[in-house]
């Protein structure tokens, strides 16, 4: 008797089992089997969420019109000299509180009023210049008071921007340069270098807005300002400053 497995009936045994499947069928069918064990099953696909377009509330949005940020200030010509405002901060204006200038018609001069100060090399006065910025800041100004600022050494430095109302005389910012002598003449006289500075840019703000030199004031000059600026020592100084501008 044989070992082997049951398929090893007689034909007439397996024509019994399966009377109506032809050999080849059957032959058929067994590779079928054999191949379906041989691949791996096929996963069924995962049935994916509703696409959420068109939506009311996302047509809404989309159709919401964003109005564009209000345009910048055209930038303003540069001055000759002028030591340019990156070269001593990184710090920027909060535009959100500040006005555009107005057409000029006055140039006020000022001294910084602290404690004495004759240094001239660039980095104390970048120092200075900085400290003064963060004087204003701390005030809830939009930045530094002033438009132009002249050391003891006679450099001219742009402070504030020039497209932007100044912070230098209560009531009367409007329309008014604000130049700073650095120091406090109270305590010291201002440079020979500072006073041939603020001569030369004084010349040159008088071109380029069309002013007269009686239009060039210091801070205490103006009614509004109860104040010693630009101190003492500079304040007699302004009626000569005037008569050689003229």
């Amino acid at each position: 008797m044989s070992n082997s497995a049951s398929d090893d009936l007689p034909e007439v045994g397996r024509e019994r089992l399966l009377p109506h499947l032809p050999r080849r069928t059957m032959l058929m069918l067994g590779l079928g089997v054999l191949a379906g064990c041989a691949t791996t099953p096929v996963r069924r696909a995962t049935r994916l969420p509703s696409p959420l377009w068109p939506d009311d509330t996302l047509l809404a949005a989309s159709s919401t019109v964003v109005p564009p940020p209000p345009a910048p200030l055209p930038p303003a010509p540069p001055m000759t000299g002028v030591i340019p405002r990156s070269s001593w901060t990184s710090g920027t204006p909060d535009t959100r509180n500040i006005d555009p200038m107005l057409p000029v018609r006055w140039v006020t001069v000022h001294h910084d009023g602290m404690t004495a100060f004759t240094a001239t090399d660039m980095a104390a006065c970048k120092g200075r210049l900085e400290l003064i910025r963060n004087g204003h800041r701390g005030k809830g100004w939009a930045d530094i008071g002033y438009h132009y600022v002249i050391d003891r050494a006679g450099r001219v430095w742009e402070g504030r921007d020039i497209r932007y109302q100044g912070a230098h005389v209560k009531d009367n910012n409007e329309g008014n340069v604000g130049i700073l002598m650095v120091g406090n003449f109270d305590l010291h006289t201002p440079s020979m270098a500072q006073l041939a500075a603020l001569d030369r840019h004084l010349r040159m703000c008088l071109k380029k807005y069309g002013l007269r030199s009686t239009q060039v004031r210091s801070h205490q000059e103006w009614s509004s300002a109860r104040t010693a600026c630009p101190g003492r020592h500079m304040q007699s100084k302004m009626s000569g400053i005037r008569r050689a501008i003229a």
